[in-house]
């Protein structure tokens, strides 16, 4: 089995105010969001192998909070391709994960985000059914020994969570 915690960041400042949208940071609530996110994570069973992440500042943020969550045990990998990357791109990137991880955090952007998540429990990622603000999560579970024979409408989706419910 593979398990899968697809992970939106948190609540970011807005293009108003940080015209350049790569280096929007978190705000307040987006890392009081992704503290309570990333405790739920940190719990999730089996324990977490792997964090990919976009490198952009919310996503690092909210990437850095689950890092300091899990003491330092993970160092997470930084894939400049899952910036606003496209659900096709981030399926590829899961597809080529090392075997030995049983558990990944996917931390990203919508709209790819929900795709990815609709797309691995449905028939495909334009049906998007999988509803993803900001901070909120998808645990899904594919049935797969290596994370090449991950492929679309192959997983469960075990949890979707968001840090409304938490607050």
């Amino acid at each position: 089995m593979k398990y899968i915690s697809i992970w939106r960041h948190a609540k970011a400042e807005r293009p108003e105010i940080y015209p350049n949208d790569y280096e929007r940071p978190l705000t307040e609530r987006g890392q009081r969001d992704a503290q309570r996110m990333s405790a739920i994570l940190a719990r999730l069973e089996p324990a977490i192998d792997l964090i990919v992440s976009s490198p952009a500042a919310r996503t690092a943020q909210t990437t850095q909070v689950l890092v300091a969550q899990l003491h330092g045990a993970i160092d997470p990998q930084w894939h400049a391709a899952a910036y606003l990357a496209a659900a096709d791109t981030l399926l590829e990137m899961l597809k080529a994960l090392p075997d030995a991880a049983s558990h990944v955090v996917i931390v990203g952007h919508n709209p790819g985000m929900e795709e990815l998540a609709s797309g691995l429990c449905g028939a495909s990622p334009e049906d998007v059914f999988v509803r993803l603000p900001t901070a909120a999560l998808a645990h899904v579970v594919v049935e797969a020994s290596h994370w090449s024979m991950v492929r679309w409408g192959a997983g469960q989706l075990r949890l979707l969570l968001t840090p409304k419910v938490l607050r």
